[in-house]
């Protein structure tokens, strides 16, 4: 619970941290490009008494309070490469880009934080270490990979990090111990056979024809290939191939994604992918060349860290919204890296709004919900107060 001047404080804080929400839904920027981000929050920070310093190109790292034990709280920064269609006042203004899973209030709850615990820096039994964190959406290009390879968790004894979530109940909190979210791969594949006119396709090795057998056959490889449990997802995202209708093309590519829970589980996906394709290249006399590229690890929470989320959210948000339903969930996060590096806890705030159909994360639709800044500043002060007392 907050002390009656820490409530005074929040009050007056919540308007200004709408306002900066608004600003940086309006200024998206993609992975490693958020500059202008970047230095919002550095000013910020220093406005607040911090000496803060950059991580992973456009990432920050700030410290406040002094003891033994540190804990780290993580907040993503940038957008994602979607058009804003939404008539909001505050939409993007760069075509093409647009904060469609939230990252904009996360950074601005992990700045209220900054605020918050700038107040009572004498107070802490320890150190808090904030990480504003770029590049969460690249699975190619992970910024939480990158500030952990340069050391930005040494010294931390637990980092949290939090996601809004328009599936779950707004005023819900929700955790679990254990596997949390998917490990990740993206996939593409190339299918190459022989092109000719479309009047004469007994000429050809029609790589569309092949194309469209191997979508339907990839949907086997969990529903067949895993038995009754699954523990799997296997999406073809992409199909690309031809450029005029009567011409059968040589060349067809497929993309998508995989998603699993367990290693053994991952392998088990993997053979049967490239047994798919081989049994597809075979029947149609084309090649199949799958490029299957690793990207975020199983994003595994501490028991304990995720029990703190239970006990604070109890106080938070109280008894009867906060459980682990929904979870584990088939999306991926690169705080995975984080939380493989020292203990963790990932958790959801709750977005759904009663008797309403509350747009997803990555929806064109989609924006963070303003109520839920003070709910994520209240968790992550309550985390801090629970884990350094």
């Amino acid at each position: 619970m907050l002390s009656d001047p820490q409530e005074k404080r929040l009050s007056e804080l919540l308007p200004k941290l709408r306002k900066i929400r608004h600003d940086i839904h309006q200024h998206p920027e993609i992975g490693f490009r958020e500059e202008r981000t970047q230095a919002l929050v550095r000013t910020w920070l220093q406005d607040h008494g911090y000496t803060p310093r950059d991580s992973a190109k456009t990432g920050l790292i700030a410290e406040v309070g002094r003891g033994d034990r540190t804990i780290g709280l993580r907040a993503d920064m940038d957008c994602l490469p979607m058009q804003e269609e939404t008539p909001l006042p505050y939409k993007s203004v760069h075509a093409g880009l647009a904060h469609k899973c939230g990252h904009d209030g996360h950074t601005t709850i992990l700045m209220g934080v900054a605020a918050m615990l700038a107040g009572q820096k004498d107070e802490l039994g320890g150190r808090v270490r904030l990480l504003f964190q770029p590049s969460e959406e690249n699975i190619n290009g992970s910024g939480g990979k990158a500030m952990v390879e340069e050391g930005a968790l040494e010294g931390v004894d637990e980092v949290y990090g939090l996601h809004n979530w328009p599936d779950y109940d707004k005023g819900h909190v929700r955790v679990c111990a254990g596997p949390t979210m998917a490990q990740v791969h993206s996939y593409t594949m190339t299918i190459t056979g022989v092109g000719g006119h479309g009047s004469q396709p007994q000429l050809c090795r029609d790589p569309i024809v092949a194309g469209a057998h191997l979508v339907t056959a990839l949907q086997t490889v969990v529903s067949r290939g895993l038995g009754y449990d699954g523990g799997a997802v296997v999406s073809v995202g992409t199909f690309h191939a031809g450029d005029a209708d009567n011409v059968i093309p040589g060349e067809a590519k497929l993309s998508g994604t995989i998603r699993s829970f367990d290693p053994a589980v991952t392998e088990r996906v993997l053979e049967r992918v490239d047994e798919v394709c081989a049994g597809v290249a075979s029947t149609f006399g084309v090649t199949v060349a799958p490029k299957i590229v690793p990207g975020f690890p199983v994003l595994v929470n501490d028991p304990e860290c995720a029990e703190t989320v239970h006990r604070v959210a109890e106080r938070v948000v109280g008894p009867d919204n906060h459980s682990e339903a929904g979870l584990p969930m088939a999306g991926g996060e690169d705080f995975a890296y984080m939380a493989a590096a020292v203990p963790g806890a990932y958790f959801f705030l709750g977005a759904k709004k009663p008797g309403e159909t509350t747009p997803g994360c990555h929806h064109p639709d989609f924006d963070f919900d303003d109520d839920l800044l003070e709910t994520g500043v209240r968790m992550m002060l309550g985390i801090v107060a629970d884990r350094l007392t």
